[in-house]
């Protein structure tokens, strides 16, 4: 009987994410699109997903934007030069990791464990004044996250992400994220 509960937070979760992962799916065709000041995403800046969490971190990562970057508990990258940039995504796959994933090769990265989600999308960028990255190459990009545990509602926040362009370093948090325990 005690595990009637769990079962139905399980399904109540998965549900969740496939309604996240819905919203937040687009072809090649017609991808998502973050630039200076506009996107075509409804829920940046409200992690209520692990889907509308990675598209956070997007434009974090576009926008060089402290506030979208602690939104989703990832280091403010140094602001891009230049020319303003846009990216277009492609969300593929949204998952729960489960504790039959981690394998023994995979014990010991503190960015996967069950419960934790993987976002897994292709990226591509380019100067804004184009309109369109069309004719730009994709990239692969993953993002891993945690669902905070002192947020209400449910929000999740990034544990690390990484990308082809971009060196496989553990990300740095804030420090009001550091101290606390996954």
């Amino acid at each position: 009987m005690k595990r009637l509960p769990v079962v139905l937070l399980s399904a109540l979760l998965a549900l969740v994410l496939e309604a996240g992962a819905a919203v937040a799916q687009f072809s090649r065709d017609k991808p998502g699109r973050i630039g200076p000041d506009a996107a075509t995403s409804l829920c940046l800046g409200s992690p209520s997903t692990p889907a509308c969490a990675a598209e956070t971190l997007l434009a974090c990562l576009t926008r060089g934007d402290a506030t979208m970057c602690r939104t989703v508990g990832a280091a403010v990258p140094p602001r891009p030069a230049g020319e303003p940039q846009q990216t277009e995504y492609v969300t593929e796959r949204v998952s729960i990791i489960r504790a039959e994933d981690v394998t023994d090769d995979l014990r010991d990265l503190d960015w996967f464990k069950p419960g934790y989600a993987l976002v897994e999308a292709q990226r591509r960028a380019c100067p804004a004044s184009q309109g369109s990255c069309e004719g730009e190459a994709w990239e692969d990009l993953q993002v891993y996250l945690r669902q905070r545990q002192d947020a209400a509602p449910a929000s999740w926040e990034v544990v690390h992400w990484r990308s082809e362009s971009e060196p496989d370093v553990r990300q740095e948090l804030p420090d009001d994220t550091q101290r606390r325990a996954p």
